[in-house]
């Protein structure tokens, strides 16, 4: 029997890092059947285990500056381990930038110490915690590039390169919730897609729907956005209504079966990575899991991305070139003319094309569900 790893989330589910906290995320990504949640009054009575933190430029950066001494004593004491969970934000660079002469600032290149991941060591080091006991999980894709970069090109600050003690593994952390979900597929296709951005708002998901809207598409899908104060005449028209509270879709708790019961395709509005990496979410999985052809507009090389997962996406039916298009305004031009030409298909075509693409669909689905995501993980910890 395989003993199992002890992790606290319990620092994430307080200020100032409960605003990243999802526990359905860390509920099917540190499930029991391979970690033991202990409670933090439990867990500094022992040694070796692991504490998982949020790494976000701010939240971090504040928690790690004001918790009270006596956590870094019982972290060096107990030889606790920490492990960090970095969705999406820069952790290393500036677009390369560390490498680079930048003639517009001090000494002409990037203060390393002025970078998350240096501020995270540099408070650490100070309380004599090592570098080794950092463990990084790295849900976009290029963080490991950039630790590579690192070990190869002279870093202009310290004029080295440096090799990196703490550990990294990419993962993508909603991998392993897509597979714990348990879903309902129903086929009664009657809408022609869903672009349902009724979540955070965000300037790259208004751009398309506001597209959609001059191309009079509405109609034809589910459509949904957040309120804009300042999106000026589209923030005033009325979209077609969805049938679920949209303000709750992008949390998980509406009604899914009834959004995807009847849509063909599902376009998701991936949120963009400050740094240009590729990754994917929820918002990608939901459509595998309910066996749904996707557009996942998100940063360049998202499609790219799954297809290193094993996934397949649908260049057969229409073209994919948008993935790699890094121009906002050509992309959702692109997105929308795929749109377009689906609305132009008639209901018994849409559902004679979804058809076709059950091979595609159930595989992906498959390949979710009965993949153990979480196997590296482990070794990675172990």
């Amino acid at each position: 029997m395989v003993k199992k790893i002890n992790i606290c989330l319990d620092f994430n589910e307080i200020a100032t890092l409960n605003i990243w906290h999802h526990a359905s995320f860390t509920n099917n990504f540190f499930g029991d059947d391979v970690f033991h949640l202990i409670k933090w009054d439990d867990f500094k009575e022992e040694e070796n285990n692991f504490l998982f933190l949020y790494c976000v430029p701010d939240e971090t950066m504040m928690f790690l500056e004001t918790i009270e001494n006596d956590f870094y004593e019982i972290i060096k004491k107990k030889n606790i381990k920490i492990l960090f969970w970095n969705e999406q934000f820069n952790l290393f660079m500036f677009d390369g930038n560390i490498f680079k002469f930048v003639p517009y600032i001090k000494h002409n290149c990037y203060d390393i110490n002025a970078i998350l991941y240096w501020k995270i060591t540099n408070i650490l080091k100070k309380h004599n915690i090592g570098e080794e006991n950092l463990f990084f999980i790295h849900s976009a894709k290029g963080f490991i590039e950039e630790i590579e970069q690192m070990r190869q090109k002279e870093i202009l600050w310290i004029r080295t390169t440096l090799d990196l003690k703490s550990k990294h593994i990419q993962l993508n952390n909603w991998l392993p919730w897509g597979s714990n979900q348990k879903v309902d597929v129903a086929k009664e296709l009657s809408y022609h897609y869903a672009c349902l951005f009724a979540g955070r708002p965000a300037m790259h998901r208004y751009n398309l729907i506001k597209n959609l809207w001059e191309k009079e598409l509405l109609n034809f899908g589910k459509c949904s956005l957040p309120h804009y104060d300042n999106s000026s005449e589209f923030a005033r028209i009325n979209l077609p209504p969805i049938g679920c509270v949209n303000a709750h879709f992008s949390n998980n708790v509406a009604p899914e079966t009834d959004i995807f019961k009847d849509i063909f395709l599902w376009v998701a509005g991936e949120t963009y990575c400050p740094n240009g990496y590729p990754r994917f979410t929820e918002k990608t999985i939901k459509a595998i899991l309910y066996e749904r052809p996707f557009i996942s507009y998100g940063n360049p090389g998202t499609l790219a991305y799954l297809k290193e997962h094993g996934f397949k996406t649908f260049d057969a039916y229409w073209d994919e070139s948008y993935d790699n298009e890094k121009d906002d305004d050509k992309k959702i031009e692109m997105i929308a003319q795929i749109i377009k030409n689906i609305c132009k298909k008639n209901i018994v075509d849409i559902n004679r094309m979804h058809d076709d693409m059950k091979p595609i669909l159930e595989h992906n689905k498959n390949l979710l569900v009965n993949t153990d995501w979480i196997e590296d993980l482990i070794k990675f910890l172990s």
